[in-house]
């Protein structure tokens, strides 16, 4: 039986496990547990590449004033992001965009 089942095609679309798991001492709620979608990925795939590259969504999506129409998939306004940076204990340092879903709770993310 085993032979007759193909590979899995698993999509993680989450910032590395390191960085997931210290979202928690910003106050995110249960960012191990929840779903992290990254937000030039998902404005692709529900508005297309214009929304990606729309100037206006990204000052919407940063506070900067300006509106978003695009919505979770749970029907709330998108959350905007704020940007958070990670230092990690072999000295390096990452820097993300995060935002987390009010309603499904939905992590939002981009590298910064």
């Amino acid at each position: 039986m085993a032979s007759k089942l193909g590979p899995i095609d698993v999509c993680c679309d989450s910032p590395p496990y390191s960085v997931v798991r210290a979202t928690r001492r910003f106050g995110f709620h249960m960012p191990e547990d929840v779903r992290w979608r990254r937000m030039s990925r998902f404005l692709a795939e529900r508005e297309g590449w214009r929304a990606v590259l729309s100037l206006q969504s990204w000052k919407a999506l940063l506070g900067m004033g300006g509106t978003v129409k695009t919505t979770c998939a749970c029907g709330q306004e998108l959350p905007p992001l704020e940007r958070y940076t990670f230092l990690f204990l072999s000295g390096g340092q990452s820097s993300y965009l995060l935002g987390q879903c009010g309603r499904c709770r939905t992590m939002y993310w981009e590298e910064a």
